[in-house]
């Protein structure tokens, strides 16, 4: 990529960022993102086709990070011990938390969740050499595991508490496992 697109795409994320800790991400408005991130509206046009696209691009990338995790995912160690993917997966959550919590009440909150489901479920089978035909049973466990744990993560926010959380997450998928 491009170091003038880079440095773009990486004031407005950063920009965004700012803004989602001082405000709704519903609130923030392209002139005063532009404004912070030291850009001109148009240059802002040229990366993104409107706010929620920008919001949307910075969540994919908070969101990356996550992604990156379920690539590394085999789903037969997950059955026999989970709390090491659980651990690193709400680590991730935490280090992310405030923009987690500014980012759900925004408008594109529900359909972000569901493209980062369908991307875990996808790089998780993936990983595996899962296919929906030769693993149905897999890939549905893996939809149920996914779905339950960002459902988890994402339901009681801005209350966190990642212990908890571990502990649940992983009797979830265990007791999924023995059955």
């Amino acid at each position: 990529m491009d170091r003038r697109i880079k440095r773009t795409r990486t004031a407005v994320f950063n920009a965004v960022l700012d803004l989602m800790v001082e405000k709704d991400t519903n609130k923030i408005t392209v002139l005063e993102l532009c404004k912070r991130a030291d850009i001109n509206k148009s240059t802002f046009y040229l990366h993104y086709k409107s706010m929620d696209d920008c919001l949307q691009n910075c969540f994919q990338a908070i969101m990356d990070g996550i992604v990156e995790i379920s690539k590394r995912i085999n789903y037969y160690d997950i059955k026999k011990d989970p709390e090491p993917a659980v651990s690193v997966l709400l680590d991730e959550a935490e280090k992310n938390i405030n923009y987690l919590c500014k980012f759900q009440s925004s408008s594109i909150c529900g359909p972000s969740i569901r493209v980062l489901k369908e991307d875990l479920v996808r790089y998780i089978a993936k990983n595996n050499n899962f296919t929906i035909e030769n693993n149905y049973y897999e890939i549905s466990a893996i939809t149920f595991v996914v779905a339950g744990c960002i459902d988890a993560i994402i339901a009681p926010l801005p209350v966190f508490k990642k212990e908890d959380l571990k502990h649940i997450l992983c009797d979830m998928i265990k007791s999924h496992s023995e059955n």
